[in-house]
């Protein structure tokens, strides 16, 4: 098990609930007044993938993607609190959880870049 499993899942979380959010905000009826909301959750769920798969690798990375995967995920919730339905009260609360935790990841110390070794055939 990676030292990181939790985080990933959280992460992974995140992006399951913005890709879900994204389904649903086309069925409200004032989806005109969305656009931006609509742009930030796919923005989300972008980079909580490709943030989730640096940490799950251990790229040399991870902790840029966690920092701007935290970034993104609290314009996300800033933007979903805006609207009072509960699906994007509980993306927001999600969004936000996911930001405080790839935050604390992106200010652990970094650990120096593994060597690249090349492959034997």
């Amino acid at each position: 098990m990676n030292m990181h499993d939790n985080l990933v899942m959280t992460i992974q979380n995140c992006e399951a609930v913005c890709e879900h959010m994204t389904t649903l905000v086309h069925s409200f009826p004032d989806l005109h007044l969305r656009v931006a909301q609509m742009q930030l959750l796919r923005d989300c769920a972008d980079i909580c993938s490709l943030t989730a798969k640096f940490i799950a690798r251990g790229s040399y990375f991870a902790r840029h993607a966690a920092h701007l995967c935290a970034m993104i995920c609290e314009a996300c919730a800033n933007e979903c609190l805006r609207f009072p339905d509960q699906h994007s009260q509980h993306c927001a609360q999600v969004c936000l959880h996911c930001a405080q935790q790839c935050r604390a990841f992106a200010m652990m110390p970094m650990t120096p870049m593994m060597p690249m070794t090349p492959m034997m055939p």
